[in-house]
Protein backbone atom coordinates (compact mmCIF):
# COMPACT_ATOMS: atom_id res chain seq x y z
CA UNK A 1 0.00 0.00 0.00
CA UNK A 2 3.05 2.42 0.83
CA UNK A 3 4.48 1.67 -2.37
CA UNK A 4 1.27 2.96 -4.30
CA UNK A 5 0.92 5.38 -2.65
CA UNK A 6 4.51 6.68 -3.27
CA UNK A 7 4.88 6.12 -7.13
CA UNK A 8 1.31 7.53 -7.42
CA UNK A 9 2.34 10.77 -5.59
CA UNK A 10 5.65 10.43 -8.14
CA UNK A 11 3.67 10.63 -10.68
CA UNK A 12 1.44 13.17 -9.82
CA UNK A 13 4.70 14.76 -9.33
CA UNK A 14 5.86 14.17 -12.78
CA UNK A 15 2.33 15.42 -14.48
CA UNK A 16 2.43 18.39 -12.46
CA UNK A 17 6.37 19.30 -13.41
CA UNK A 18 5.33 18.47 -17.22
CA UNK A 19 2.30 20.83 -17.11
CA UNK A 20 4.45 23.24 -15.35
CA UNK A 21 6.70 23.09 -17.82
CA UNK A 22 4.45 23.49 -20.91
CA UNK A 23 2.64 26.69 -19.17
CA UNK A 24 6.05 27.80 -18.92
CA UNK A 25 7.16 27.51 -22.50
CA UNK A 26 3.71 29.09 -23.51
CA UNK A 27 4.33 32.22 -21.20
CA UNK A 28 7.90 32.40 -22.96
CA UNK A 29 6.43 32.12 -26.36
CA UNK A 30 3.26 34.97 -25.21
CA UNK A 31 6.32 37.29 -23.92
CA UNK A 32 7.55 37.26 -26.66
CA UNK A 33 5.01 38.07 -29.31
CA UNK A 34 4.03 40.82 -26.75
CA UNK A 35 7.89 41.80 -27.26
CA UNK A 36 7.33 41.86 -30.72
CA UNK A 37 4.43 44.24 -30.76
CA UNK A 38 5.73 46.80 -28.47
CA UNK A 39 8.88 47.28 -30.57
CA UNK A 40 7.22 47.65 -33.98
CA UNK A 41 4.54 50.04 -32.26
CA UNK A 42 7.45 52.27 -30.89
CA UNK A 43 9.44 52.18 -35.03
CA UNK A 44 6.19 53.40 -36.08
CA UNK A 45 5.73 56.19 -33.51
CA UNK A 46 9.60 56.93 -34.47
CA UNK A 47 8.92 57.24 -37.66
CA UNK A 48 5.95 59.88 -37.70
CA UNK A 49 8.60 61.82 -35.55
CA UNK A 50 11.13 61.76 -38.59
CA UNK A 51 8.54 62.72 -40.61
CA UNK A 52 5.13 64.06 -39.36
CA UNK A 53 2.81 64.33 -43.30
CA UNK A 54 3.27 60.43 -43.31
CA UNK A 55 -0.27 58.84 -44.16
CA UNK A 56 -1.60 55.68 -42.51
CA UNK A 57 -0.74 53.40 -45.47
CA UNK A 58 2.96 55.33 -46.43
CA UNK A 59 3.30 54.46 -42.04
CA UNK A 60 2.94 50.61 -42.37
CA UNK A 61 5.01 50.59 -45.74
CA UNK A 62 7.97 52.54 -43.57
CA UNK A 63 9.89 48.86 -42.68
CA UNK A 64 9.24 48.37 -39.48
CA UNK A 65 9.20 44.42 -39.83
CA UNK A 66 11.23 42.91 -36.63
CA UNK A 67 12.69 39.26 -36.10
CA UNK A 68 14.33 38.64 -32.73
CA UNK A 69 14.85 36.75 -29.91
CA UNK A 70 15.16 36.51 -25.79
CA UNK A 71 17.53 36.68 -23.68
CA UNK A 72 16.60 33.47 -21.71
CA UNK A 73 17.84 31.20 -24.55
CA UNK A 74 18.59 30.71 -28.43
CA UNK A 75 15.33 29.12 -28.86
CA UNK A 76 13.45 32.31 -28.11
CA UNK A 77 12.26 33.79 -31.61
CA UNK A 78 9.71 36.47 -32.44
CA UNK A 79 8.50 37.80 -35.92
CA UNK A 80 6.26 41.24 -35.81
CA UNK A 81 4.91 42.98 -38.61
CA UNK A 82 2.50 45.97 -39.50
CA UNK A 83 0.12 46.34 -41.65
CA UNK A 84 -3.37 48.59 -42.36
CA UNK A 85 -6.53 47.75 -40.84
CA UNK A 86 -10.16 47.03 -42.41
CA UNK A 87 -10.98 50.92 -41.45
CA UNK A 88 -9.06 53.21 -43.11
CA UNK A 89 -7.22 55.14 -39.82
CA UNK A 90 -6.36 51.61 -38.28
CA UNK A 91 -2.75 49.81 -38.19
CA UNK A 92 -3.25 46.47 -37.54
CA UNK A 93 0.60 44.95 -35.54
CA UNK A 94 0.53 40.97 -35.97
CA UNK A 95 3.82 39.29 -33.64
CA UNK A 96 4.04 35.33 -33.35
CA UNK A 97 6.78 34.34 -30.56
CA UNK A 98 7.96 30.68 -30.38
CA UNK A 99 10.04 28.41 -27.67
CA UNK A 100 11.75 25.41 -27.99
CA UNK A 101 12.51 25.67 -32.14
CA UNK A 102 8.08 25.93 -32.43
CA UNK A 103 7.26 23.19 -29.84
CA UNK A 104 5.21 26.10 -28.00
CA UNK A 105 3.79 29.12 -30.33
CA UNK A 106 1.76 32.33 -29.51
CA UNK A 107 0.73 35.05 -31.55
CA UNK A 108 -0.99 38.25 -30.69
CA UNK A 109 -2.94 40.91 -33.20
CA UNK A 110 -3.02 44.26 -31.99
CA UNK A 111 -5.16 47.46 -33.24
CA UNK A 112 -3.66 51.07 -33.36
CA UNK A 113 -5.74 54.28 -34.05
CA UNK A 114 -3.94 56.47 -36.36
CA UNK A 115 -4.79 60.01 -36.62
CA UNK A 116 -2.99 62.35 -39.38
CA UNK A 117 -1.44 65.90 -38.33
CA UNK A 118 -3.37 68.66 -39.49
CA UNK A 119 -1.24 71.12 -41.38
CA UNK A 120 -2.55 74.78 -41.29
CA UNK A 121 -1.32 77.10 -44.26
CA UNK A 122 0.83 79.81 -42.84
CA UNK A 123 -1.59 82.05 -45.23
CA UNK A 124 -4.58 80.72 -43.84
CA UNK A 125 -5.88 84.42 -43.41
CA UNK A 126 -6.42 87.23 -45.17
CA UNK A 127 -5.02 89.71 -42.52
CA UNK A 128 -2.78 87.96 -39.54
CA UNK A 129 -1.37 91.17 -37.42
CA UNK A 130 0.03 89.68 -34.09
CA UNK A 131 -0.52 92.53 -32.06
CA UNK A 132 -3.58 94.22 -33.82
CA UNK A 133 -5.21 95.54 -36.98
CA UNK A 134 -6.66 99.07 -37.65
CA UNK A 135 -8.66 99.37 -40.79
CA UNK A 136 -10.41 102.88 -42.01
CA UNK A 137 -11.72 104.06 -44.70
CA UNK A 138 -14.51 101.97 -46.59
CA UNK A 139 -12.41 99.66 -48.05
CA UNK A 140 -14.49 96.25 -49.07
CA UNK A 141 -12.52 92.88 -47.62
CA UNK A 142 -13.24 89.96 -49.71
CA UNK A 143 -11.74 86.94 -50.77
CA UNK A 144 -11.11 85.00 -54.33
CA UNK A 145 -9.48 81.93 -55.68
CA UNK A 146 -6.79 82.62 -58.61
CA UNK A 147 -5.92 78.77 -59.10
CA UNK A 148 -9.76 78.65 -60.50
CA UNK A 149 -10.13 81.97 -62.11
CA UNK A 150 -10.32 85.76 -61.62
CA UNK A 151 -11.63 87.75 -58.99
CA UNK A 152 -15.21 88.81 -60.78
CA UNK A 153 -15.32 84.86 -61.45
CA UNK A 154 -14.65 83.71 -58.19
CA UNK A 155 -14.51 86.47 -55.55
CA UNK A 156 -16.39 84.88 -52.37
CA UNK A 157 -16.32 86.23 -48.61
CA UNK A 158 -13.39 84.02 -46.82
CA UNK A 159 -11.37 87.18 -45.87
CA UNK A 160 -10.39 86.29 -42.29
CA UNK A 161 -9.23 88.86 -39.77
CA UNK A 162 -7.40 87.02 -37.04
CA UNK A 163 -5.13 88.92 -34.06
CA UNK A 164 -2.92 85.95 -31.53
CA UNK A 165 -1.44 88.36 -28.76
CA UNK A 166 -2.89 89.68 -25.80
CA UNK A 167 -4.41 92.70 -26.20
CA UNK A 168 -4.45 92.67 -30.02
CA UNK A 169 -7.28 94.27 -30.96
CA UNK A 170 -9.32 94.78 -34.37
CA UNK A 171 -10.76 98.03 -34.97
CA UNK A 172 -12.86 98.48 -37.57
CA UNK A 173 -13.80 102.04 -38.22
CA UNK A 174 -15.33 104.47 -41.67
CA UNK A 175 -17.43 101.55 -43.49
CA UNK A 176 -14.75 99.12 -44.39
CA UNK A 177 -17.14 96.14 -45.09
CA UNK A 178 -15.56 92.66 -43.64
CA UNK A 179 -16.69 89.51 -46.13
CA UNK A 180 -15.32 86.79 -43.64
CA UNK A 181 -14.76 85.97 -40.01
CA UNK A 182 -12.96 88.32 -37.19
CA UNK A 183 -10.86 86.54 -34.46
CA UNK A 184 -9.32 88.98 -31.85
CA UNK A 185 -7.44 87.56 -28.90
CA UNK A 186 -7.75 91.19 -27.91
CA UNK A 187 -11.35 92.97 -27.88
CA UNK A 188 -13.24 93.69 -31.60
CA UNK A 189 -14.45 97.36 -31.85
CA UNK A 190 -16.56 97.88 -34.94
CA UNK A 191 -16.82 101.54 -35.18
CA UNK A 192 -18.63 104.25 -37.82
CA UNK A 193 -20.94 101.77 -39.57
CA UNK A 194 -18.29 99.10 -40.48
CA UNK A 195 -20.26 95.72 -40.99
CA UNK A 196 -18.59 92.01 -40.42
CA UNK A 197 -20.67 89.43 -42.64
CA UNK A 198 -19.39 86.88 -40.89
CA UNK A 199 -18.89 85.60 -37.25
CA UNK A 200 -16.88 87.38 -34.85
CA UNK A 201 -14.98 86.42 -31.70
CA UNK A 202 -12.86 87.99 -28.82
CA UNK A 203 -11.28 87.31 -25.94
CA UNK A 204 -11.55 90.52 -24.34
CA UNK A 205 -14.80 92.03 -25.11
CA UNK A 206 -17.00 93.34 -28.52
CA UNK A 207 -17.95 96.82 -28.89
CA UNK A 208 -20.44 97.78 -31.67
CA UNK A 209 -21.22 101.70 -32.15
CA UNK A 210 -24.64 103.08 -32.85
CA UNK A 211 -26.13 102.61 -36.09
CA UNK A 212 -28.68 101.09 -38.32
CA UNK A 213 -28.76 98.16 -40.56
CA UNK A 214 -26.49 94.72 -40.39
CA UNK A 215 -23.62 95.10 -38.12
CA UNK A 216 -22.98 90.90 -38.22
CA UNK A 217 -23.91 88.93 -40.42
CA UNK A 218 -23.40 86.23 -37.84
CA UNK A 219 -22.76 85.24 -34.34
CA UNK A 220 -20.77 87.43 -32.21
CA UNK A 221 -19.05 85.73 -28.96
CA UNK A 222 -16.44 86.73 -26.64
CA UNK A 223 -15.12 85.84 -23.45
CA UNK A 224 -15.40 89.94 -21.87
CA UNK A 225 -18.22 92.00 -22.34
CA UNK A 226 -20.20 92.82 -25.14
CA UNK A 227 -22.12 96.10 -25.78
CA UNK A 228 -24.27 96.24 -28.65
CA UNK A 229 -25.25 99.89 -29.07
CA UNK A 230 -27.19 99.79 -32.51
CA UNK A 231 -28.11 97.89 -35.81
CA UNK A 232 -28.44 94.25 -36.08
CA UNK A 233 -26.90 90.67 -35.28
CA UNK A 234 -28.34 87.92 -37.24
CA UNK A 235 -27.07 84.92 -35.52
CA UNK A 236 -26.85 84.81 -31.65
CA UNK A 237 -24.62 86.31 -28.69
CA UNK A 238 -22.73 84.58 -26.20
CA UNK A 239 -20.48 86.50 -23.63
CA UNK A 240 -18.75 85.18 -20.51
CA UNK A 241 -18.75 88.49 -19.12
CA UNK A 242 -21.60 91.62 -19.13
CA UNK A 243 -23.51 92.24 -22.42
CA UNK A 244 -25.41 95.55 -22.38
CA UNK A 245 -27.50 96.39 -25.50
CA UNK A 246 -29.07 100.11 -26.42
CA UNK A 247 -32.03 101.67 -28.34
CA UNK A 248 -31.82 100.41 -32.13
CA UNK A 249 -30.18 97.22 -31.41
CA UNK A 250 -31.71 93.76 -32.61
CA UNK A 251 -30.63 90.12 -32.65
CA UNK A 252 -32.42 88.14 -35.15
CA UNK A 253 -31.03 84.61 -34.59
CA UNK A 254 -32.02 83.69 -37.86
CA UNK A 255 -30.94 80.01 -37.06
CA UNK A 256 -33.25 79.73 -34.46
CA UNK A 257 -30.99 79.27 -31.75
CA UNK A 258 -32.59 77.85 -28.56
CA UNK A 259 -31.22 81.37 -27.05
CA UNK A 260 -30.80 84.75 -28.89
CA UNK A 261 -28.40 85.66 -26.18
CA UNK A 262 -26.36 83.94 -23.09
CA UNK A 263 -24.20 86.05 -20.47
CA UNK A 264 -22.47 85.00 -17.60
CA UNK A 265 -22.54 88.91 -15.65
CA UNK A 266 -24.34 91.39 -15.80
CA UNK A 267 -27.24 92.44 -18.68
CA UNK A 268 -28.38 95.61 -18.92
CA UNK A 269 -31.29 95.86 -21.67
CA UNK A 270 -33.81 98.32 -22.30
CA UNK A 271 -36.95 97.77 -20.08
CA UNK A 272 -39.76 99.11 -21.85
CA UNK A 273 -39.24 98.58 -25.43
CA UNK A 274 -39.94 95.49 -28.21
CA UNK A 275 -37.20 93.80 -29.43
CA UNK A 276 -35.17 92.64 -26.50
CA UNK A 277 -37.09 89.42 -25.98
CA UNK A 278 -37.28 85.79 -27.17
CA UNK A 279 -40.34 83.92 -27.05
CA UNK A 280 -41.83 86.72 -24.68
CA UNK A 281 -38.93 86.27 -22.11
CA UNK A 282 -36.99 89.52 -21.39
CA UNK A 283 -33.53 89.08 -21.68
CA UNK A 284 -32.75 90.06 -18.66
CA UNK A 285 -34.37 86.73 -17.04
CA UNK A 286 -32.45 84.53 -15.52
CA UNK A 287 -32.51 81.51 -18.12
CA UNK A 288 -30.47 83.82 -20.45
CA UNK A 289 -28.35 84.82 -17.80
CA UNK A 290 -26.40 81.56 -18.34
CA UNK A 291 -22.54 81.86 -18.35
CA UNK A 292 -21.70 80.21 -21.68
CA UNK A 293 -18.05 79.26 -20.87
CA UNK A 294 -16.50 79.95 -24.70
CA UNK A 295 -13.36 78.24 -25.18
CA UNK A 296 -10.89 81.36 -25.65
CA UNK A 297 -8.61 82.06 -28.93
CA UNK A 298 -5.42 80.80 -28.00
CA UNK A 299 -2.42 83.36 -27.57
CA UNK A 300 0.98 84.08 -28.38
CA UNK A 301 3.97 85.79 -27.10
CA UNK A 302 4.81 88.77 -30.19
CA UNK A 303 8.60 87.30 -30.61
CA UNK A 304 6.68 83.38 -30.49
CA UNK A 305 7.42 80.74 -33.03
CA UNK A 306 3.45 81.53 -33.57
CA UNK A 307 3.58 85.12 -34.73
CA UNK A 308 6.40 84.15 -36.78
CA UNK A 309 6.11 80.58 -38.12
CA UNK A 310 8.55 80.47 -40.64
CA UNK A 311 11.22 81.91 -38.11
CA UNK A 312 12.35 84.42 -40.23
CA UNK A 313 13.59 86.59 -37.66
CA UNK A 314 15.89 83.90 -36.74
CA UNK A 315 17.04 82.81 -40.16
CA UNK A 316 17.26 86.13 -41.77
CA UNK A 317 20.96 86.52 -41.34
CA UNK A 318 22.31 83.43 -42.78
CA UNK A 319 19.41 84.12 -45.80
CA UNK A 320 21.37 87.54 -46.68
CA UNK A 321 24.70 85.96 -45.87
CA UNK A 322 27.98 88.42 -45.90
CA UNK A 323 26.55 91.68 -47.58
CA UNK A 324 29.97 93.54 -47.49
CA UNK A 325 30.64 92.83 -50.95
CA UNK A 326 26.78 93.36 -52.29
CA UNK A 327 26.42 96.35 -54.57
CA UNK A 328 23.78 98.86 -53.95
CA UNK A 329 21.34 99.01 -57.17
CA UNK A 330 19.24 102.48 -58.37
CA UNK A 331 17.50 102.51 -61.50
CA UNK A 332 17.84 106.44 -62.42
CA UNK A 333 15.36 108.07 -64.51
CA UNK A 334 14.46 106.53 -68.22
CA UNK A 335 16.83 103.51 -67.19
CA UNK A 336 15.67 99.68 -67.34
CA UNK A 337 16.73 96.89 -65.79
CA UNK A 338 15.36 92.90 -66.63
CA UNK A 339 16.19 90.51 -64.03
CA UNK A 340 16.09 86.80 -64.97
CA UNK A 341 16.38 84.21 -62.28
CA UNK A 342 20.24 83.44 -62.92
CA UNK A 343 21.22 86.84 -65.17
CA UNK A 344 19.89 90.65 -65.37
CA UNK A 345 21.29 93.47 -67.61
CA UNK A 346 21.09 96.96 -67.36
CA UNK A 347 19.70 99.58 -70.77
CA UNK A 348 18.71 102.95 -71.49
CA UNK A 349 16.09 103.68 -72.65
CA UNK A 350 14.03 106.06 -74.76
CA UNK A 351 17.24 107.39 -75.93
CA UNK A 352 18.58 108.66 -72.86
CA UNK A 353 22.01 107.48 -71.68
CA UNK A 354 22.35 108.67 -68.77
CA UNK A 355 24.74 106.96 -66.15
CA UNK A 356 23.20 107.52 -62.79
CA UNK A 357 22.42 103.78 -61.54
CA UNK A 358 24.84 101.51 -60.56
CA UNK A 359 24.86 97.46 -60.98
CA UNK A 360 27.27 95.90 -63.72
CA UNK A 361 28.48 93.42 -61.57
CA UNK A 362 30.05 95.08 -58.89
CA UNK A 363 27.25 98.03 -58.64
CA UNK A 364 30.09 100.48 -59.72
CA UNK A 365 29.20 102.35 -63.03
CA UNK A 366 27.29 101.66 -66.15
CA UNK A 367 28.89 102.46 -69.79
CA UNK A 368 25.98 105.03 -70.73
CA UNK A 369 26.66 103.53 -74.15
CA UNK A 370 23.39 101.54 -74.48
CA UNK A 371 25.54 98.44 -73.87
CA UNK A 372 24.03 95.42 -72.21
CA UNK A 373 25.67 95.00 -69.18
CA UNK A 374 25.23 91.19 -67.66
CA UNK A 375 24.93 90.69 -64.37
CA UNK A 376 25.37 87.09 -62.72
CA UNK A 377 23.43 85.88 -59.76
CA UNK A 378 24.80 84.16 -56.56
CA UNK A 379 23.84 80.98 -55.17
CA UNK A 380 22.59 80.71 -51.92
CA UNK A 381 20.53 78.11 -50.03
CA UNK A 382 17.44 79.89 -49.08
CA UNK A 383 15.24 77.45 -46.20
CA UNK A 384 12.07 78.88 -46.83
CA UNK A 385 12.35 77.72 -50.75
CA UNK A 386 13.43 74.00 -49.72
CA UNK A 387 9.33 72.61 -50.50
CA UNK A 388 9.73 74.56 -53.46
CA UNK A 389 12.02 74.07 -56.89
CA UNK A 390 13.26 77.63 -58.42
CA UNK A 391 12.19 77.73 -62.01
CA UNK A 392 14.26 79.30 -64.71
CA UNK A 393 14.14 79.17 -68.33
CA UNK A 394 17.99 80.39 -69.75
CA UNK A 395 19.82 77.43 -68.32
CA UNK A 396 19.52 73.64 -67.74
CA UNK A 397 17.84 73.03 -64.32
CA UNK A 398 20.42 72.12 -61.54
CA UNK A 399 20.16 69.23 -59.39
CA UNK A 400 21.79 71.77 -56.32
CA UNK A 401 19.20 72.55 -53.61
CA UNK A 402 20.76 75.98 -54.02
CA UNK A 403 18.94 79.29 -55.08
CA UNK A 404 20.11 81.45 -57.54
CA UNK A 405 19.67 84.88 -55.74
CA UNK A 406 20.63 88.96 -56.16
CA UNK A 407 22.34 90.57 -53.38
CA UNK A 408 22.16 93.87 -52.31
CA UNK A 409 22.74 96.55 -50.20
CA UNK A 410 19.65 98.51 -51.18
CA UNK A 411 17.73 99.04 -53.96
CA UNK A 412 15.86 102.15 -55.56
CA UNK A 413 14.02 102.64 -58.65
CA UNK A 414 13.47 105.95 -59.01
CA UNK A 415 11.08 108.31 -60.92
CA UNK A 416 10.48 107.32 -64.89
CA UNK A 417 12.85 104.21 -64.43
CA UNK A 418 11.38 100.87 -65.01
CA UNK A 419 12.17 96.72 -64.20
CA UNK A 420 11.03 93.71 -65.81
CA UNK A 421 11.14 90.54 -63.69
CA UNK A 422 10.96 87.39 -66.11
CA UNK A 423 12.36 83.91 -67.01
CA UNK A 424 11.34 82.04 -63.84
CA UNK A 425 11.65 82.72 -60.17
CA UNK A 426 13.43 85.83 -59.50
CA UNK A 427 15.01 86.56 -55.60
CA UNK A 428 16.47 89.70 -54.32
CA UNK A 429 18.67 89.69 -50.75
CA UNK A 430 18.62 93.31 -50.12
CA UNK A 431 20.72 94.26 -46.93
CA UNK A 432 19.14 97.77 -46.65
CA UNK A 433 15.90 99.42 -47.71
CA UNK A 434 13.93 98.86 -51.22
CA UNK A 435 11.88 101.03 -52.76
CA UNK A 436 9.91 102.10 -55.51
CA UNK A 437 9.55 105.92 -56.20
CA UNK A 438 6.60 107.70 -57.91
CA UNK A 439 6.36 107.64 -61.74
CA UNK A 440 8.45 104.33 -62.02
CA UNK A 441 7.56 100.61 -62.40
CA UNK A 442 8.18 97.02 -61.98
CA UNK A 443 6.36 94.75 -64.43
CA UNK A 444 6.27 90.44 -63.23
CA UNK A 445 5.93 89.14 -66.38
CA UNK A 446 3.20 86.04 -66.34
CA UNK A 447 4.82 82.82 -65.27
CA UNK A 448 7.24 84.02 -63.36
CA UNK A 449 7.89 85.44 -59.97
CA UNK A 450 9.89 88.03 -57.28
CA UNK A 451 10.62 87.00 -53.95
CA UNK A 452 12.26 90.46 -51.79
CA UNK A 453 14.27 89.02 -48.36
CA UNK A 454 14.26 92.62 -46.59
CA UNK A 455 15.91 93.66 -43.82
CA UNK A 456 15.21 97.20 -43.98
CA UNK A 457 12.30 99.55 -45.10
CA UNK A 458 9.94 98.56 -47.87
CA UNK A 459 8.21 101.49 -49.54
CA UNK A 460 6.11 100.93 -52.41
CA UNK A 461 4.13 104.13 -52.57
CA UNK A 462 3.08 107.46 -54.55
CA UNK A 463 2.69 106.36 -58.31
CA UNK A 464 5.06 103.83 -58.58
CA UNK A 465 3.83 100.84 -58.81
CA UNK A 466 4.42 96.91 -59.24
CA UNK A 467 2.67 94.98 -62.04
CA UNK A 468 2.08 91.50 -61.80
CA UNK A 469 0.77 90.08 -65.12
CA UNK A 470 -0.65 86.36 -63.98
CA UNK A 471 -2.33 86.46 -60.39
CA UNK A 472 -1.75 83.86 -58.13
CA UNK A 473 1.24 80.87 -57.90
CA UNK A 474 3.31 80.15 -60.83
CA UNK A 475 3.80 76.56 -62.32
CA UNK A 476 6.80 75.87 -59.93
CA UNK A 477 4.43 76.95 -56.46
CA UNK A 478 5.68 80.40 -55.64
CA UNK A 479 3.49 83.52 -55.28
CA UNK A 480 3.70 86.01 -57.78
CA UNK A 481 5.29 88.56 -55.65
CA UNK A 482 6.61 87.86 -52.23
CA UNK A 483 7.61 90.24 -49.38
CA UNK A 484 9.74 88.91 -46.34
CA UNK A 485 10.73 91.09 -44.07
CA UNK A 486 12.54 90.67 -41.08
CA UNK A 487 12.90 94.84 -39.67
CA UNK A 488 10.87 95.41 -36.40
CA UNK A 489 8.58 98.56 -36.25
CA UNK A 490 7.81 100.54 -39.13
CA UNK A 491 8.83 97.87 -41.74
CA UNK A 492 6.64 98.02 -45.13
CA UNK A 493 4.66 100.85 -46.48
CA UNK A 494 2.46 99.83 -49.52
CA UNK A 495 0.62 103.21 -50.54
CA UNK A 496 0.03 102.80 -54.67
CA UNK A 497 -2.96 104.17 -56.49
CA UNK A 498 -2.71 101.27 -59.03
CA UNK A 499 -3.86 97.66 -58.14
CA UNK A 500 -1.32 95.10 -56.54
CA UNK A 501 -0.71 91.81 -56.25
CA UNK A 502 1.03 90.77 -53.10
CA UNK A 503 1.90 88.01 -50.44
CA UNK A 504 3.45 89.98 -47.60
CA UNK A 505 5.00 88.21 -44.64
CA UNK A 506 6.72 90.66 -42.22
CA UNK A 507 6.21 89.49 -38.82
CA UNK A 508 8.31 92.07 -36.55
CA UNK A 509 6.66 95.14 -38.82
CA UNK A 510 3.98 97.35 -39.16
CA UNK A 511 2.11 96.70 -42.27
CA UNK A 512 0.85 99.85 -43.46
CA UNK A 513 -1.27 99.84 -46.55
CA UNK A 514 -2.86 103.13 -48.17
CA UNK A 515 -3.79 104.75 -50.91
CA UNK A 516 -6.61 104.32 -53.28
CA UNK A 517 -5.34 101.27 -55.41
CA UNK A 518 -6.71 97.62 -54.25
CA UNK A 519 -4.45 94.96 -52.60
CA UNK A 520 -4.85 91.16 -53.84
CA UNK A 521 -3.05 88.64 -51.96
CA UNK A 522 -2.40 88.07 -48.12
CA UNK A 523 -0.76 89.57 -45.05
CA UNK A 524 1.03 88.86 -42.12
CA UNK A 525 2.67 91.34 -39.69
CA UNK A 526 3.01 92.68 -36.46
CA UNK A 527 0.78 95.54 -36.58
CA UNK A 528 -1.91 95.88 -39.77
CA UNK A 529 -2.70 99.36 -40.48
CA UNK A 530 -5.35 100.21 -43.58
CA UNK A 531 -6.44 103.21 -44.57
CA UNK A 532 -7.53 105.34 -48.11
CA UNK A 533 -10.12 104.01 -50.17
CA UNK A 534 -8.57 100.91 -52.13
CA UNK A 535 -10.09 97.38 -51.93
CA UNK A 536 -8.53 94.02 -50.30
CA UNK A 537 -8.95 90.88 -52.18
CA UNK A 538 -7.47 87.76 -50.15
CA UNK A 539 -6.37 85.29 -52.70
CA UNK A 540 -7.15 81.43 -51.33
CA UNK A 541 -4.84 80.03 -53.70
CA UNK A 542 -2.02 81.09 -51.45
CA UNK A 543 -3.35 78.73 -48.95
CA UNK A 544 -1.59 76.18 -50.85
CA UNK A 545 2.15 77.16 -50.57
CA UNK A 546 4.47 74.61 -49.40
CA UNK A 547 6.65 76.92 -47.26
CA UNK A 548 9.85 75.15 -45.01
CA UNK A 549 9.98 76.55 -41.90
CA UNK A 550 13.24 76.82 -39.19
CA UNK A 551 12.65 73.79 -37.71
CA UNK A 552 11.82 71.74 -40.72
CA UNK A 553 8.05 71.57 -41.56
CA UNK A 554 6.29 72.70 -44.43
CA UNK A 555 3.61 74.48 -42.35
CA UNK A 556 2.20 74.92 -38.66
CA UNK A 557 1.17 71.13 -38.06
CA UNK A 558 -0.39 69.47 -35.14
CA UNK A 559 1.61 66.38 -34.59
CA UNK A 560 0.26 62.56 -35.79
CA UNK A 561 -0.69 59.83 -33.12
CA UNK A 562 -0.76 56.49 -32.97
CA UNK A 563 -3.03 55.11 -30.48
CA UNK A 564 -3.08 51.78 -28.59
CA UNK A 565 -6.97 50.80 -29.20
CA UNK A 566 -6.84 47.00 -28.41
CA UNK A 567 -5.49 43.74 -28.96
CA UNK A 568 -6.15 39.86 -28.82
CA UNK A 569 -4.98 36.50 -29.08
CA UNK A 570 -5.00 34.39 -31.83
CA UNK A 571 -4.01 30.67 -32.34
CA UNK A 572 -0.88 30.26 -34.40
CA UNK A 573 -1.97 28.67 -37.59
CA UNK A 574 -4.91 31.50 -37.74
CA UNK A 575 -4.68 33.85 -40.68
CA UNK A 576 -7.04 36.21 -39.36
Amino acid sequence: MAAVVVFGAMRETLVQERLSGNFQKSMNARFLSEKGIYIVAKCLKDKLIEDPSLTRDQLVMSQCSYTGGGSAGDDLKFDASASAGDEPDIVVITSSGERYSGDSNDKIVAHYRFTPGNSVSVNDSFMAGCTGVSLKGSSLIDSYDSSVGSYEQTKSSNAVINTSSSNADVSLSGHSIIKGDVNAAGAIHLLGSSPVYGNIKSNTGITISSGGGVRVDGNAQTLGDILHQGGEITGYVRANGNATMKSGASIANLGNDDFDIQYGGTGTFPNNESGFSQNGIHYSNSRFNVNPQLTPIEIHAPDSSQCDPLALAENMDEVIGDSDSYPYYQVGANQHYTFAPTWAYYETIHGNSNNNGNGNGNGNSNSGSGELNAISALQKDIYIFDALKQQYEDVAQSDSDLEYVYGMKGFTLSSNGSVTIQGGDVIFLVDGDFSIKGGSGMTIKAGSSLSLFVTGTIDLGGSGNVYVEQHGLTTSGHAAFNIYSSKSGDGVSLGGNSDMYAKVYAPLSTVSVTGSGSLYGSIIGAFIYGSGSGDYHFDEALKAIDLGVGNGGGSTQTKPTLTFERWYYRLPTSTE
